[in-house]
């Protein structure tokens, strides 16, 4: 960790300098920065407040402009919300992450899950506040992570730090983390994976997300076939007066647990969709989700309207 610190550049110590202060703010006064900041960005033309309101109004075509409006205001919210939070956590150790849990939902089937003998899948959307999580679970198993390092050296430095606190291990995002991932299982370890990101192409198959058929991860589904581990969904929620998070653990939809690889995703995505259903704007939207699919083109130009190649339902927002 020192060696990676003294490769930083003038930036990245600020960057770093700058977190470590955030981290020493309290957490009520991060979220109401984080409140003002989603809600002036909310305002702007930037790309992520212009993506995050082409995926809700895609995802909720039933849903008139005035209701995709305040959904998008409240995400971008709650997203700003969730990466300051981000910085207190990983910024104190793991004892402070434990202590802003108020309850637990569903803790029997993370305990029902890691009780096998054959490993324990656990998808983590982007939903909520992830990174609150780790701590906890951390005091049952120790999980194998993929991380790919972020873009800014600085910020890096800082989650790996975090990081470096918990008996988790941290794998590269290519077959080599695939592997990892696989080894871990089989010695009934725990394994921690991302059901929404965008793959590679040949890391993933088109499947339905919100009836829009998305290139989906595969990841999952192939470790699931290989290991007959137990599979959970997992997701951590702001209570409702700020004070603290609820944890939540959930079973996958049952279309998972198919051998035929489609139909295993496509249950994987509509867990996921499930859990944004129960709650629009705790989804972080500001996400390029669909990149790649097979019947819509031009989601994200800012210039033309999106073209469906098929009739869908939100066709008719783009219509003159």
């Amino acid at each position: 960790m020192q060696e990676q610190a003294s490769n930083l550049t003038r930036k990245d110590h600020l960057y770093l300098r700058l977190l470590r202060a955030l981290a020493r703010w309290p957490l009520s006064w991060l979220q109401v920065l984080g409140r003002l900041l989603g809600f002036l960005a909310s305002f702007s033309g930037a790309t992520p407040v212009f993506v995050a309101r082409r995926n809700i109004e895609l995802c909720f075509p039933e849903q008139d402009a005035a209701w995709v409006a305040r959904t998008t205001r409240l995400c971008l919210q709650k997203t700003a919300m969730s990466y300051l939070e981000f910085a207190k956590i990983w910024g104190n150790p793991p004892s402070y992450a434990i202590a802003q849990i108020r309850q637990v939902h569903g803790e029997e089937i993370f305990r029902r899950a890691i009780s096998g003998s054959r490993g324990t899948i656990a998808l983590l959307p982007h939903f909520g506040n992830w990174e609150i999580m780790n701590a906890w679970t951390n005091q049952f198993v120790h999980a194998t992570i993929m991380y790919k390092p972020a873009k800014d050296a600085g910020v890096d430095t800082f989650v790996r730090e975090a990081r470096s606190r918990l008996d988790a291990h941290l794998v590269a995002t290519d077959e080599s983390g695939v592997r990892a991932l696989l080894k871990a299982l089989k010695k009934n370890g725990f394994a921690a994976i991302l059901p929404d990101h965008v793959p590679d192409a040949q890391g993933g198959v088109y499947a339905p997300f919100f009836t829009i058929n998305t290139l989906s991860t595969v990841l999952a589904s192939k470790l699931w076939q290989r290991t007959q581990a137990a599979v959970i969904i997992m997701y951590a929620l702001r209570c409702a007066d700020g004070d603290g998070f609820e944890l939540h653990f959930e079973e996958a939809d049952p279309d998972f647990f198919s051998l035929d690889l489609r139909t295993s995703v496509q249950g994987m995505n509509r867990s996921v969709e499930r859990l944004i259903r129960s709650s629009p704007a705790d989804y972080h939207w500001a996400y390029k989700r669909f990149k790649d699919c097979q019947n819509l083109e031009r989601v994200y130009d800012k210039t033309l309207p999106p073209l469906f190649s098929e009739e869908h339902p939100a066709a008719r927002r783009y219509q003159p």
